[in-house]
């Protein structure tokens, strides 16, 4: 039961941080606004903290916690490394300390291991984020984390539920390494369709899956640009405009969603994004097919109706004549005949 337990509690814990994976800009110390308040918990700002440090060197960064429930409560605070869960970005929060020093993140970042607010009290805590001098050059990324239980080898999953956090990504100065490659680019009637080439309308989502190879988190970013069959431009699309990041050794999905009104024919879709501190390009191209069949359908019923009925009418109309014909010819003929 103890580990089905921290296995749930780290599920919801990763699902809590998702959001603060969509960065901010770089900087020596930068973070992104508060997250909105709760009616009941803890409310942290920034939710995300991002550095740019160099080894051997200390940052400090202010944190600030407020406490949103309706009772006094003691706060605990740990630290741990966290990498991507999954291709939608969701962090992974790692309990085990299995990353040396020179890697994890979390043994550099220290704070007050404790402290207590009042209802609706807040505290701005100073957070120092310590480079080891011997420090792996590249991103590192770990989450400082909040709870009302102290932490301990016996409900580590359980006071983990119970949390809420920020989360740092360090880049470390050196060799960095900024290498990203395309997984997957295709078009599909939703998220969670397979890959098509043929549709009957839109709309219509185009799935993107970026791998980053390299040592540091990057934001690629861009755009779709469809054409048709005349090569006219029917849509532009953008791709990760919220500058999400991927993390390295992991896959990212941006999935986009063309909704243009009447489609019909051949058509190309033009990936084009970028990434990285030299302008490093991603591009791709696709064709699909958008055919209509139902309408087409339809409106072939309706002109084979048309076709059968001017035949049939044809028929009637030409019968009539000939019918005429042939009597004003035997009257004819008996009028001759009489004489």
């Amino acid at each position: 039961m103890a580990s089905r337990a921290k296995y749930i509690s780290v599920f919801l814990m990763s699902v809590a941080l998702t959001a603060a994976l969509i960065v901010v800009k770089p900087g020596s110390a930068s973070a992104l606004v508060a997250t909105p308040p709760a009616k009941e918990g803890l409310q942290i700002s920034p939710a995300l903290i991002q550095i740019d440090g160099a080894k051997g060197n200390t940052y400090t960064v202010s944190v600030k916690v407020t406490n949103v429930t309706v009772q006094t409560q003691t706060y605990y605070t740990s630290v741990n490394d966290f990498t991507s869960k999954d291709e939608s970005g969701t962090p992974n929060i790692l309990l085990s300390d299995s990353l040396p020093d020179t890697a994890s993140i979390r043994t550099w970042v220290s704070t007050l291991s404790q402290f207590t607010l009042a209802s609706e009290q807040s505290k701005t805590l100073n957070v120092e984020v310590n480079i080891p001098g011997n420090a792996e050059s590249g991103g590192h990324y770990g989450a400082l984390l909040f709870s009302g239980t102290a932490p301990t080898p016996q409900n580590a999953g359980v006071a983990l539920a119970a949390s809420a956090g920020a989360l740092f990504l360090v880049k470390v100065d050196g060799a960095i390494n900024e290498q990203a490659s395309l997984a997957g680019f295709y078009a599909a009637p939703n998220s969670g369709s397979n890959p098509s080439s043929f549709f009957e309308k839109a709309p219509i989502t185009f799935v993107t899956r970026v791998k980053n190879n390299g040592n540091i988190h990057l934001q690629p970013s861009g755009q779709i640009l469809v054409h048709d069959m005349f090569g006219n431009l029917t849509a532009t699309i953008p791709v990760n405009d919220q500058k999400a990041n991927v993390l390295p050794d992991s896959i990212r999905r941006f999935d986009v969603t063309m909704n243009s009104g009447w489609l019909f024919g051949h058509y190309t879709a033009d990936l084009a994004l970028g990434y990285g501190t030299t302008g490093q390009a991603i591009t791709a191209t696709i064709s699909f097919w958008v055919i209509p069949y139902k309408i087409v359908g339809a409106v072939l019923l309706v002109l084979a109706t048309a076709i059968f009925i001017l035949v049939r009418l044809v028929k009637v109309y030409n019968k009539r004549i000939i019918a005429k014909a042939i009597q004003k010819h035997e009257k004819n003929k008996t009028s001759h005949s009489n004489k």
